[in-house]
């Protein structure tokens, strides 16, 4: 049943805690019919004893649960230990560990030429872009970025990291959809993480054919998208998230995501992933 260890951990600890949830989880797991009541049972369970779970069901795709992979909790339950431990939880952390590592390659080819300006799309806190920023720029002044997001308490938070990590001067919060953003000046670098992966591809063409207004003609547009590989190494992972939170992705491989680029009016330069390939990040830049 694909179960890794983290699973089996999480079901050995269930046996002895709660075998009624134990026991649902592996028959639903298999698609094997299980009662209303069960699972209700199993649900309430699950938000009563897992933060992360509980941040995903309030608002599945969500900046705080994003944000607990990326900073851990200080005691988790079994089940929060078991999202930490998984390989599509530590997966995320490691997508932003890859774009703060790709993200400076890129920045560096545009502030050769004039000022940078970044926008970061649906960006949640924007913890990406404030420790590149912090780590590679802190004391420059020709780099500047705009995080750009509908909720106003992850913009609050990124406030705070950005004044922790010393780089408040050259980061700016702008609560709104970026859809309907009025740019005063044109992005050299645009970043849409975690925003495409529960979208289908036409949905997906749509929202970048939407944001070339806001690209330099020749700016750079880096979008991450989930990939098949989340889905084929960690079903059980998955299974979690589609049933706690109703958080479906549609995955993505790089021929899809390169066929996206292309149909929006974009020229695929190249793609990288995090260390454990669950999630791809497509680089292109603006040609019409």
């Amino acid at each position: 049943m694909n179960f890794d260890e983290a699973a089996l951990q999480l079901l050995k600890t269930l046996e002895k805690e709660n075998k009624t949830v134990k026991d649902f989880l592996i028959r639903s797991y298999k698609g094997l019919p299980t009662s209303p009541e069960i699972e209700e049972e199993s649900y309430n369970y699950f938000i009563g004893h897992s933060v992360i779970i509980t941040s995903m069901t309030t608002s599945p795709g969500s900046s705080v649960f994003t944000e607990l992979l990326y900073e851990g909790l200080s005691s988790p339950s079994p089940i929060d230990r078991y999202v930490l431990q998984s390989k599509a939880g530590k997966a995320v952390k490691a997508r932003l560990i890859a774009i703060e590592r790709e993200l400076p390659k890129i920045i560096e080819e545009y502030r050769s030429k004039e000022d940078v300006l970044i926008g970061n799309l649906g960006s949640g806190p924007g913890r990406d872009i404030i420790n590149v920023l912090s780590t590679h720029y802190q004391n420059t002044s020709n780099i500047k970025a705009i995080n750009i997001d509908k909720d106003i308490t992850a913009l609050k938070r990124g406030e705070r990291i950005a004044k922790i990590r010393k780089v408040s001067h050259l980061v700016e919060f702008v609560q709104g959809s970026f859809l309907k953003y009025n740019l005063t000046k044109k992005f050299d670098v645009i970043l849409l993480i975690g925003v495409l992966c529960p979208l289908e591809f036409e949905t997906c063409v749509v929202i970048l054919k939407t944001i070339k207004g806001l690209l330099k003609r020749g700016g750079c547009l880096i979008v991450s998208n989930a990939t098949k590989k989340m889905q084929e190494e960690d079903p059980f992972a998955y299974f979690i998230m589609k049933w706690a939170a109703n958080w479906e992705l549609v995955f993505k491989d790089e021929k899809e995501v390169k066929q996206i680029f292309e149909k929006a009016g974009y020229a695929w330069k190249k793609g990288f992933r995090d260390s454990y390939g669950f999630h791809l990040m497509g680089v292109g830049t603006l040609i019409s």
